[in-house]
């Protein structure tokens, strides 16, 4: 019998931010957030992404209470053989069962005119059932205390966000080993899918890829021509939590100002994640480094962000210039800038760091070098 339990919540911390609220617990709606306050695997990123394929028809929920504790709310066939951590579980074999479930559980958990929080995806008509079901209840939206809660890794998650990292980077590193002048777009995300399975991964969490000027978010196939970039932009998932690394290649002949460029922008990007990466500093201030090293370089600072944190989702929380959000201990974020080499090509690289005490330990273990093909 395995043991389900959340890898980094912990209730003693979600207590003490909810009593600052002033809040009586809180309804997770969010298969991410249910994921992370139960352990239950219900996102996409598992060996068996089931419950993630399932949640139209039931959906999954996390309901805690004042002092942390979940309870968990998921589809029946889920914990045969199975023990959870949380203190209680409701099942229902039945279409929309688990939401049948939560409703009374909810008026069981929380008096009349109680401050439950809630995420600010609820879907409307759930929220408007446990308004009327509660008398006088007040559903106040929490999403910067989810934030807080989940951009602080325990020792496990940040294991696993390691390992999931080192899949990715093996899949880039052998991609650029195989690759030939003849691959296609299509061919190259195919190959990156098989090796993330193959290296131990879960899932995919993306496969950003491109030739030349193929467009990498919608993919369009396509083979290359000498002196086209090659962008390997990959994320491997591991039992729920993902990685991003990206690194660059070039058919035939690398051209000398395509070198440098890269070059720089590593620079920069390791600068920025080693030395600005430091408790106690804003991700405002990491924006405002990374803009005085593009000058430093005599680059024009071309981003909106610095980067993001990472975690069960990809990009979890940006480094922007408005944020004035105070960076801790054993935060996890991806640097990633770029810069243009001419109009439509823009070079850049991706790092990821553990915030320590000293400053941001990088983990990303692939040397920055631009690849030749062929």
């Amino acid at each position: 019998m395995a043991l389900i339990k959340p890898l980094g919540y912990d209730p003693d911390r979600c207590a003490r931010l909810l009593k600052e609220m002033e809040l009586s617990g809180m309804v997770l709606t969010s298969n991410d957030n249910v994921f992370y306050s139960t352990g239950l695997p219900v996102t996409r990123g598992h060996q068996n992404p089931i419950l993630f394929a399932l949640s139209n028809k039931f959906p999954p929920y996390s309901v805690i209470d004042a002092e942390g504790m979940p309870a968990a709310i998921v589809w029946a066939g889920a914990v045969g053989h199975h023990e959870l951590w949380t203190k209680e579980v409701l099942t229902s074999f039945l279409e929309n069962g688990t939401t049948e479930e939560l409703i009374p559980f909810v008026q069981q958990k929380f008096p009349k005119g109680a401050r439950v929080g809630i995420e600010s995806s609820m879907p409307h008509q759930l929220a408007e059932v446990i308004k009327a079901k509660i008398e006088g209840i007040e559903l106040v939206v929490i999403d910067e205390l989810l934030d807080e809660l989940r951009l602080v890794k325990s020792p496990q998650e940040i294991s696993k966000l390691k390992h999931s990292l080192e899949i990715a980077e093996k899949v880039e590193e052998t991609i650029f080993s195989e690759m030939t002048p003849d691959w296609s777009v299509f061919k190259l995300v195919s190959r990156s899918k098989q090796l993330i399975y193959e290296n131990d991964g879960t899932g995919v969490d993306h496969a950003t890829i491109a030739i030349g000027n193929t467009n990498p978010e919608i993919l369009e196939d396509g083979i290359g021509s000498p002196g086209d970039l090659v962008v390997m932009d990959v994320g491997a998932i591991l039992d729920g939590y993902v990685s991003d690394t990206r690194r660059l290649g070039c058919i035939a002949d690398v051209s000398p100002d395509l070198s440098e460029l890269n070059k720089t922008m590593a620079e920069i990007v390791v600068e920025t994640g080693k030395k600005s990466l430091r408790p106690g500093r804003n991700f405002s201030e990491v924006c405002a480094d990374a803009e005085a090293r593009y000058l430093e370089h005599g680059k024009e600072p071309l981003f909106l962000n610095a980067g993001h944190s990472i975690g069960i989702q990809t990009e979890e929380l940006w480094l922007t210039r408005e944020s004035t959000r105070v960076i801790q201990e054993n935060m996890v974020f991806n640097i990633e800038l770029y810069s243009a080499l001419k109009p439509g090509v823009y070079v850049g690289t991706e790092d990821t760091f553990l915030v320590k005490s000293s400053g941001g330990e990088q983990l990303t273990r692939l040397p920055h070098d631009m690849v030749k093909i062929g």
